[in-house]
């Protein structure tokens, strides 16, 4: 998928980025103020606004939930096969509108959920403070099932300081790819966006 690239200032760089700031700042267990997970992917009218809103959809208002693109197709709509998709599932494509990820979201982020490992490279190139704050979707979600004692801030601290293994999974792209893949692709989200809330504020 392919966008103009608004690329993040490198001055983000300078900021302290660790668990401290994030605590500072509220934890992911109920604290003030509302912690904010970001999902990342290409264009950002696919993928992290499906986990976007479905997110928000199945939260209990106790986590925020936002979406970028590092290629955004900024200012567009959600992409009909998804946003068909979501409104399948109860949720809504209304008002949503593509968004380049900015050095103001990586800093204001407390956990960014990347769909693919290129776009966690991209995350930590671009903003080396977002590397204790960010990882794969896939990877959180199989450490969440790993232990699913933990919730809030403790599964977050495990998802995060564990190394992501070989052979974890990206969620591909469903973009242009018709209705079959879209279908493909909302499943798949669906299970690991359940798991993200499920983990994060049950």
């Amino acid at each position: 998928m392919r966008g103009r690239s608004h690329r993040p200032s490198r001055s983000v760089a300078a900021e302290r980025g660790s668990r401290q700031e994030i605590a500072r700042r509220g934890q992911l267990n109920g604290a003030c103020p509302v912690p904010k997970v970001l999902f990342v992917c290409t264009g950002n009218v696919c993928r992290s606004p499906f986990a976007e809103r479905l997110a928000r959809l199945l939260s209990d208002g106790s986590v925020e939930y936002a979406s970028a693109g590092i290629q955004a197709l900024h200012g567009e709509p959600m992409d009909r096969p998804m946003a068909d998709q979501l409104s399948a599932r109860g949720g809504t494509s209304e008002g949503f509108a593509g968004h380049q990820l900015t050095a103001s979201m990586v800093r204001e982020a407390d956990l960014l959920l990347c769909m693919e490992s290129r776009h966690r490279l991209w995350v930590v190139d671009e903003a080396p403070v977002a590397l204790r704050r960010t990882t794969l979707l896939t990877h959180f979600t199989a450490v969440a099932a790993q232990q699913p004692a933990l919730r809030g801030d403790q599964i977050v601290k495990a998802a995060l300081t564990q190394p992501i293994p070989r052979g974890v999974k990206d969620i591909a792209d469903p973009y242009r790819q018709g209705d079959e893949a879209a279908a493909l692709a909302a499943e798949v989200l669906a299970q690991h966006v359940r798991q993200v809330v499920i983990a994060l504020e049950g």
